[in-house]
């Protein structure tokens, strides 16, 4: 298992062990790598038409909207984070167990939301658990990508794997794969234990007023059309490349060359940061992810180009991912951690990620399917639009309210030498 230096850790700090929180990414994003790109097949095997995926898909992520705010107001509020993983892993897993018995287009609806309501917990709270620890230490910048990279190696095994298992032995065997993966996360959440209090327990403040800042809300309506723009990918990209001829393996080796390409960001992400201004990174991505889409979209049929489009998931995913959570931490600390993370995914995964998929399957039907990708295309061009407007409309986010500032420090959850310069 790799080591995590730390870096400007917190005087008389014992260390964490970084390895269970990679063990964490690499189950979760390992039941993931199951998920998005084969679950649209899934439902195709079953016999629904692209519309009804379409709206499968969007109702998977419709309980993000709210979800993810309600699990992460019960972990401020509980102060615990790892009780409420352990419920989320082991109901999901429950709840996976019974889809084969599902036969109703109804039925799958309604499986699809209570599976998105309890998932939902996963990734903000995971996020906001590592986050927390890390810049305690002062090694978000280090070693949150070196952490993070776990789940990629996860994402992309399950890929390679479930493309090949998939491809001899069909679709059904689908639920029983993703309640496997499901069953190994539950025992590693088992051994994953909440960080000791190390400050007094504060009355959680208020995380919605945060929201009125324009500098927040531009940032979030930024969030918000890049996942917009990303349903065209977990939701059409598999089945875009099957109609034109692609095996279910070469699916597969697309989605692990983009992996491959953030398993190399992550690594590095530390001199990325070192080196370039958060708002050029951030913003950058969006103009990256315009250009990506465009081409999935009219030139898919060189495979060749789309072996050499999908490396740009470094800047769409990766980059985009560690930009906007260092760009987080900034208004939502401490108390406000899970909230933060939690605004922050419901926004982006859940709206973005259900309006998006309701809007690309409508396209792809009455227009054509590359028209769906040139949508996400211009989501994409909107969103570096928004990005830059958020460090303009609200001056440096690291001037936000001295009263969370206070409260951060206070519950210790930030070291005060862990400054996050927004640039």
């Amino acid at each position: 298992m790799t080591t995590f230096p730390e870096a400007g850790g917190a005087a008389g700090a014992a260390r964490p062990d970084y390895a269970r929180f990679g063990l964490f990414y690499l189950g979760y994003y390992g039941y993931v790598g199951v998920i998005s790109p084969y679950v649209s097949l899934y439902f195709a095997d079953r016999g629904f038409d692209p519309v009804q995926i379409g709206v499968l898909m969007a109702s998977f992520q419709v309980s993000r909207i709210v979800g993810p705010y309600l699990w992460g107001w019960l972990s401020d509020v509980m102060h615990t984070r790892v009780r409420i993983l352990r419920v989320s892993a082991f109901t999901s897993l429950l709840a996976f167990l019974m889809l084969p018995g599902v036969g109703s287009y109804g039925g799958m609806m309604a499986m699809m939301l209570t599976l998105s309501l309890l998932t939902s917990a996963m990734s903000p709270l995971g996020d906001a658990l590592t986050i927390s620890t890390l810049r305690r230490h002062g090694a978000f910048d280090h070693s949150y990508g070196r952490i993070r990279m776990f789940g990629s190696v996860g994402f992309i095994g399950a890929v390679l794997a479930g493309g090949a298992l998939f491809e001899a032995v069909g679709m059904r065997a689908f639920p029983w794969v993703a309640s496997g993966l499901l069953a190994i996360l539950a025992g590693v959440v088992l051994t994953m234990r909440d960080a000791a209090d190390d400050g007094p327990r504060l009355p959680a403040p208020r995380a919605l007023p945060l929201l009125r800042r324009p500098d927040v809300a531009w940032f979030l309506a930024s969030a918000f059309l890049m996942m917009f723009a990303h349903a065209a990918l977990y939701v059409f990209y598999s089945l875009w490349l099957e109609k034109l001829g692609y095996s279910k393996f070469a699916i597969g080796v697309m989605w692990t060359i983009g992996v491959v390409a953030e398993i190399v960001f992550f690594y590095y992400q530390g001199l990325l940061f070192a080196r370039f201004a958060l708002r050029t990174i951030l913003a950058g991505t969006f103009v990256l992810a315009a250009v990506r889409f465009g081409l999935t979209g009219y030139f898919a049929q060189f495979a060749w180009l789309m072996a050499l489009v999908q490396v740009l998931h470094a800047a769409t995913f990766a980059a985009h991912h560690s930009a906007s959570l260092k760009r987080l931490q900034a208004w939502f600390a401490g108390p406000l951690q899970g909230r933060g993370q939690a605004l922050y995914t419901g926004i982006s995964y859940g709206v973005g990620g259900t309006l998006g998929g309701l809007v690309m399957g409508w396209t792809w039907n009455a227009l054509a399917p590359e028209h769906t990708f040139g949508l996400a295309a211009v989501a994409a061009a909107a969103g570096a639009f928004c990005a830059a407007m958020s460090f303009r409309a609200g001056g440096d986010a690291t001037q936000a309210s001295a009263a969370q500032t206070r409260s951060a420090i206070a519950s210790d959850e930030v070291s005060p030498g862990d400054s996050i310069p927004n640039r």
